[in-house]
């Protein structure tokens, strides 16, 4: 399962990329022909006047041809399993590196020469921003793909360099344009990286925690002991702490065991830290306890397996598993083992009414005896047992996807036991399949039919296969997680014919808003040189090029409005030139009342904010009656103007077909400032109620502090923050950054009209534009949401995620209590 939110990381990274080649482009467009006749030989010259060419006549061919090697890239960097094959000449894989070099063209191996020297060139120019930028992605990237990432000098190198080679055959120009595109991309590719870091830090990506690596001696020991200030080395019990005397599971080996008893202190010691338990004492006469995946002296490991278990212990758990076969998951809740009669689980220190027989506790001087008996064992039993009685009593699982949850403790036992990661790592394959089905309990109102029957049906046949197969294979788990992630994805599929006309209607809204950032991308570039105030330059680019497309959508290119929209913006453009005589101050006071209505209408026309309108005018306005005082221009700076002002004009507004053929989409843009970028055509008040839509402007902006609405309860304080220190942070369950993070087939809640309902997000468009929601079971509701409305209602408190944290969060945290409270009450939790 890939993170959510790559796709929105893609699609930034590559729009700041593709803007500092653009800009590069543009700059080297304007060197290349005056070094053309500076040039010192024939054969340079021509090659320069070859290049000159090329970038007066295709840099827009160019750019197209950047964009899609640099899209290939970035998804074969962060979208490994979904990245789509190359065409066109190119191999399956995308573009080959070095240690992958086979028979290729000699043109190609000129081109990855060239690449890297122009690599290592941009390289020292960004060397500090790299090295953040790489920081930052190590949360994302394993360290074989972050070693390589598309965002890296060579690769950026390697893209342009193909993409000219695309359009222009003669490697000569090709290599002189490298040459030189580097020199003016240079200065500007540092920015660029420190952008794109402030993008992802703002979509809440932090730095990987260091880790330490220990060098180990012959004996098996650590050679050197990493301590923080404070700490004496070689203490055992100099452990980095956290906050509150908490074990940081960062301090520890996720392997466990590499220093034999020693190794398993510290297992201990962090467990109990987390569970809010004693460490047990290791004394002498205690067993040895199961052997932890990684440690000395054990045989080597296969791939993906855990280590040998003692002799008997995996034929008790399928023994445990089988007798329990058709009466522990029986429908009627089962009481708690040990409780009295007539009990349903309620003594005090355990967990309310359980969903399904623990086992574990049931059987647990069983298990022990079978285990070994260590100390450490005990514990880790005693802990798993606590787990189950919070997971099969969760209020926010549906009873039937708990008992097959609880069909998975004697796998999951087996691994908490053999490898400790299972406690401390978010992304460990078996915790990660036990949330994934408690998160998909709770997107269904019903599971006894339609859509949730079928997911009960999957989710059955996969532990099935776990519980009946070889659990000591940890790929089994990875396999069963993408299996299950590929149902789910077969499940919207079929569920999205019921929203097909809306998907169609909303996609092709956001094909007008792509047609409006390239149609933005080419204003910005003729603008680039006219003399205007800055304000007057972005308004023109950025707003009022969303008229432009806006009307020309609605009533064809050629049409009256369309004309009127298009002078408007040349006539803004001169009002505010300098006009010093009675004439052309006469003049102007005849056009302005025309063009303040022109202006009025085409911002109405896009549903531009009241307050960035009033806010534009307060500055156009002073600017007016500057212009009156100012001395006028030389008729010759006049004309220019004119000319380059109705070369603006003529530019040809591209059809949805033009801007398809871009691989990047449109993304989302800085959601916390006021919008720049809106959807280009609005929405009829019949396309409105057909896709459900909710407008931003109805959103109120007051914040929401408290959910009254929630079930009495539901709401554990406790879990606001859960502070169980895994090895990475959760994704957030409310707040601005939750727009990064939400996953189709999710439940999450969404104050509507005064009511908090359960929704479940079912379609997101390409560009992370529109969001589709659907709400209800028999009567489905339909909500349809642009990414600046839902990132409002999360700021406001009007949108939260279902599940406070993940369902094994939450059982740790309430198994501390229940442990506390056993331990409170003179009985011992190992």
């Amino acid at each position: 399962m890939t993170d959510p939110r790559t796709d929105a990381i893609v699609q930034t990274a590559a729009r700041r990329v593709q803007a500092a080649v653009s800009d590069a482009l543009d700059r080297l467009a304007m060197q290349v022909g005056p070094l053309a006749m500076a040039a010192t030989s024939n054969q340079q010259r021509q090659t320069l006047m070859n290049a000159d060419s090329v970038l007066q006549r295709h840099t827009a061919a160019v750019l197209r041809a950047f964009s899609h090697r640099l899209h290939e890239r970035l998804q074969k960097t962060f979208l490994p399993e979904t990245a789509p094959s190359t065409s066109g000449g190119l191999r399956s894989g995308g573009p080959s590196d070095w240690s992958s070099l086979t028979l290729v063209d000699n043109a190609e191996v000129e081109r990855g020469v060239h690449a890297d020297r122009l690599g290592q060139a941009l390289g020292v120019e960004c060397a500090e921003q790299l090295a953040e930028l790489d920081k930052l992605l190590s949360d994302l990237l394993d360290d074989a793909r972050l070693a390589r990432h598309a965002l890296r000098p060579n690769q950026i190198a390697g893209a342009l360099l193909e993409a000219l080679a695309e359009v222009e055959p003669d490697p000569e120009v090709v290599q002189m344009l490298g040459q030189h595109a580097g020199r003016v991309l240079a200065p500007q590719i540092g920015s660029c990286y420190a952008q794109i870091s402030t993008d992802l830090r703002a979509q809440g990506i932090q730095p990987r925690a260091l880790s330490v690596q220990r060098p180990r001696s012959s004996s098996g020991r650590s050679a050197s002991s990493a301590t923080t200030p404070g700490q004496v080395p070689g203490d055992p019990q100099s452990t980095a702490s956290a906050p509150g005397g908490w074990v940081d599971p960062s301090t520890w080996s996720p392997s466990y065991g590499s220093m034999g008893p020693e190794a398993h202190a510290r297992a201990a010691q962090a467990l109990g830290a987390m569970f809010g338990v004693n460490m047990p004492v290791m004394g002498g006469e205690q067993p040895p306890p199961m052997r932890l995946r990684g440690e000395a002296g054990a045989p080597p490991l296969r791939s993906g397996q855990l280590p040998a278990a003692p002799s008997g212990f995996q034929a008790l758990l399928q023994r445990i598993n089988q007798e329990a076969t058709g009466t522990a998951w029986a429908h009627a809740p089962t009481p708690l083992a040990g409780a009295p009669e007539g009990d349903l689980g309620t003594a005090p220190g355990f967990a309310g009414r359980l969903m399904a027989a623990n086992l574990i506790r049931a059987h647990r001087d069983e298990l022990v005896r079978a285990s070994g008996g260590a100390a450490l064992d005990q514990m880790v039993i005693d802990i798993v047992a606590a787990l189950f009685d919070q997971v099969l009593s969760d209020p926010k699982v549906a009873p039937e996807m708990a008992r097959q949850i609880a069909r998975l403790q004697m796998p999951v036992l087996r691994v908490a036991l053999a490898d400790m990661g299972f406690f401390h790592s978010r992304k460990h394959p078996v915790r990660r399949f036990v949330n994934r089905i408690a998160t998909l309990s709770v997107a269904y109102e019903s599971l006894q039919e339609g859509p949730g029957r079928t997911c009960l049906e999957q989710v059955t046949a996969l532990v099935d296969d776990i519980v009946e197969g070889d659990f000591d294979r940890m790929g089994l788990y990875e396999a069963k997680l993408a299996e299950l992630e590929r149902h789910i994805e077969s499940g919207h599929a079929r569920e999205s014919a019921e929203h097909a006309a809306v998907q169609a209607l909303l996609s092709g809204k956001e094909a007008d808003l792509r047609v409006q950032q390239r149609y933005m991308q080419s204003l910005k570039r003729e603008l680039a040189e006219v003399t205007l105030p800055d304000f007057v330059r972005d308004f023109l680019t950025q707003i009022w090029s969303q008229v432009q497309v806006m009307a020309s959508a609605r009533d064809g290119a050629g049409s009256e409005l369309a004309a009127r929209m298009r002078k408007a913006g040349h006539d803004l453009a001169l009002s505010v030139q300098p006009k010093g005589t009675p004439a052309l101050r006469k003049a102007f006071l005849m056009t302005l009342p025309q063009l303040m209505k022109d202006l009025t209408e085409g911002l109405a026309l896009i549903q531009w904010p009241e307050e960035a309108k009033q806010a534009f005018f307060s500055q156009l306005l002073p600017a007016h009656a500057e212009s009156l005082k100012q001395a006028p221009h030389h008729d010759l700076t006049q004309r220019l103007l004119e000319q380059q002002l109705s070369k603006v004009e003529r530019l040809a507004i591209p059809s949805r077909e033009e801007a398809a053929n871009d691989p990047v989409p449109a993304a989302m843009e800085n959601l916390s400032a006021l919008p720049v970028l809106t959807v280009a055509s609005a929405l009829s008040p019949e396309e409105a109620q057909q896709a459900g839509f909710v407008p931003e402007a109805t959103v109120p902006t007051d914040t929401v502090d408290i959910n009254l609405d929630e079930p009495a309860g539901e709401v554990d304080p406790s879990l606001t923050e859960v502070d169980i220190n895994l090895d990475s942070p959760p994704p957030p369950a409310a707040g601005l950054q939750l727009v990064h993070h939400i996953q189709k087939g999710t439940a999450y809640q969404m104050l509507m009209q005064g009511e908090w309902k359960r929704v479940r997000l079912t379609w997101v468009s390409e560009g992370r534009t529109f969001f589709i929601f659907t709400q209800g079971h028999q009567h489905k509701r339909t909500i349809s949401l642009t990414a600046r409305t839902l990132a409002k209602m999360c700021d406001t408190g009007r949108f939260k995620a279902f599940e406070q944290a993940e369902l094994l969060e939450r059982a740790t945290m309430r198994a501390r209590r229940q442990l506390a409270a056993l331990a409170g009450g003179g009985r011992s939790a190992a």
